[in-house]
């Protein structure tokens, strides 16, 4: 295990690591935000006597194989310098086919992304947050979800994610988002996706199985599996989710309108009042399947990854993630 040295400083009692700490770079997330925020916070790290390496993530997926090779050599202390795609590409990597930890690594968050949802539960909403983390925050073992899906090429595929999975209108926004330009920040991107994708978004039909029992059959435009509070930019989806309580919070949307899409619905999602709509079912799972009769496409935290049919379930307390103390539970 790291060694840990203590510092007195004017605040009180300080802990930080001793040897290597590892960072890995998206240089390419929130429109390039890592190349403008991140020197200064490496320099503030090794101001304080932190030794730092870095690596860049090169294309997409690559953080998986970074954050692998790291842990497999040793590296205990992780700052992912990216958006939420970027996170959960490295936890990807750091947790084995049963949602184990390949090892005993922490990861800080350092958000430089478009949507920043994940960071968000715990109050990391700024990059040079994670030298305070580093220095007087907690290591908190969280929740992540998991999910079997088909993948482009047609085989089952499993993933997992930190934040947030859906089916159907989410996905379709997510594709768009990533594919447009990110420069108005992560509220108006998503939104005007969301809008977009509204206009033109069909309902499928879908069937929902929660612990093995049908609780929904129809045309739906939309199931999301929440892990995390946030989603899309700041919309409040899952208002009373947690991270540590080791289930998801399962919604499906009904089909309604564009008219009380955009007019009601988009609006509530983001006060997080839209749980009363007659259109929104919610239940609460440890294990859910969504089936459908066409492929729908699905992503998990931002990134489009396959297409349904899909099993996901928890896998409780699989990472170990440094949030400012007091804020474990994530309700920041």
């Amino acid at each position: 295990m790291m060694e840990e040295t203590r510092t007195r400083t004017a605040q009180g009692l300080t802990t930080l690591p001793t040897e290597t700490v590892h960072a890995i770079v998206n240089p390419v997330a929130g429109s390039g935000r890592p190349a403008r925020a991140w020197p200064a916070v490496r320099r503030r790290l090794e101001s304080l006597g932190l030794r730092v390496e870095e690596v860049h993530t090169t294309e997409p997926g690559a953080g998986i194989a970074l954050a692998r090779q790291l842990v497999e050599r040793g590296a205990r202390e992780l700052l992912v310098i990216g958006g939420d795609g970027t996170v959960n590409e490295v936890v990807n990597g750091c947790v084995d086919a049963q949602g184990q930890p390949i090892g005993p690594v922490t990861i800080t968050i350092v958000p430089c992304g478009t949507g920043r949802d994940f960071p968000r539960l715990f109050g990391i909403v700024r990059p040079e947050q994670a030298v305070d983390l580093l220095r007087y925050g907690q290591r908190c073992r969280v929740d992540i979800g998991a999910i079997r899906f088909r993948a482009c090429d047609g085989s089952s595929r499993q993933r997992y994610f930190v934040n947030m999975a859906d089916i159907g209108l989410g996905a379709e926004t997510a594709a768009w988002v990533s594919q447009s330009t990110k420069q108005l920040g992560g509220f108006l991107a998503y939104l005007v996706g969301a809008m977009r994708t509204i206009l033109r978004h069909r309902p499928a039909e879908l069937t929902i199985e929660i612990e093995g029992t049908t609780v929904f059959r129809g045309p739906a435009l939309m199931v999301a599996l929440a892990n995390g509070r946030f989603h899309a930019g700041g919309m409040r989806i899952a208002p009373m989710a947690s991270v540590t309580d080791g289930k998801l919070e399962v919604f499906a949307l009904r089909h309604v309108s564009r008219f009380a899409l955009l007019g009601s619905l988009l609006p509530a999602v983001y006060r997080g009042t839209h749980l009363g709509h007659p259109a929104v079912e919610h239940w609460t799972a440890r294990r859910v399947a969504v089936r459908s009769v066409e492929p729908v496409r699905i992503e998990t935290d931002g990134e489009v990854v396959g297409t349904t049919d899909i099993e996901a379930w928890v896998a409780p307390k699989a990472l170990s993630l440094r949030v400012p103390r007091g804020a474990c539970d994530g309700s920041a």
